[in-house]
């Protein structure tokens, strides 16, 4: 979808929102999508959503969250939008899927380079080991909904990165072009991973929750 298109849904889908309120829009600290940099909040994903909401008029605050938390808020709060948001099938009938973001990234199970006796080459080997994800993230649904069952679910990603290199579970479901950047952000070294096996790729997204009074 390209910005002229977007512009439109969203002028369509706020005319409440543009003259009586201000909209809310959550996100998370999530490299280079969006992120806190010095007090202002940057990003791919952000320059994308502010260049659109600039231009409508609609007065709006963006506002990060542990990713958790964000998610709630886009589902149990009126007139909030949420980005990135990657489309996979468990969330397709929850949200308005505003515009897609960019072409997104493939997500990838990765262990520490030591550990070379963990080595799955498929989905159902890749279940007997635990699994590290952000809660209630793409990846954490993604697995879940593929079967399986032993994960380790922290509610921020850098807290899940920590764990991982304390090797309190075996492999970790990361983002493989925010990687680098998400582990240099807390101290850590992306080479000391290992990229074992794919799982799934999809484009993130801006989203609105579909029983939204805006929407109305």
């Amino acid at each position: 979808m390209n910005l002229r298109c977007f512009l439109f849904l969203v002028t369509f889908i706020f005319p409440i929102v543009t003259f009586s309120q201000e909209l809310l829009v959550v996100t998370e600290n999530w490299a280079p999508y969006n992120y806190n940099e010095n007090g202002e909040i940057k990003g791919i994903s952000t320059e994308i959503v502010k260049n659109v909401l600039d231009r409508t008029g609609i007065r709006y605050k963006i506002r990060i969250y542990p990713w958790a938390r964000a998610y709630k808020m886009a589902l149990e709060d009126e007139n909030v939008l949420i980005y990135t948001l990657i489309r996979i099938p468990q969330r397709e009938k929850l949200f308005k899927w505003l515009a897609p973001l960019g072409k997104g990234g493939l997500t990838s199970l990765y262990r520490l380079n030591k550990n070379e006796n963990i080595h799955p080459t498929n989905i159902e080997e890749a279940k007997k080991y635990t699994i590290g994800t952000n809660n209630k993230s793409m990846d954490h649904l993604w697995l879940m909904d593929n079967g399986f069952t032993n994960l380790a679910t922290p509610s921020k990603t850098k807290h899940a990165i920590k764990m991982f290199f304390r090797e309190r579970f075996n492999l970790l479901a990361f983002n493989d072009e925010v990687i680098a950047e998400e582990f240099k952000n807390i101290g850590f070294d992306h080479t000391d991973v290992i990229n074992v096996m794919p799982l799934f790729r999809t484009p993130p997204y801006i989203c609105l929750l579909y029983t939204s009074d805006a929407a109305d």
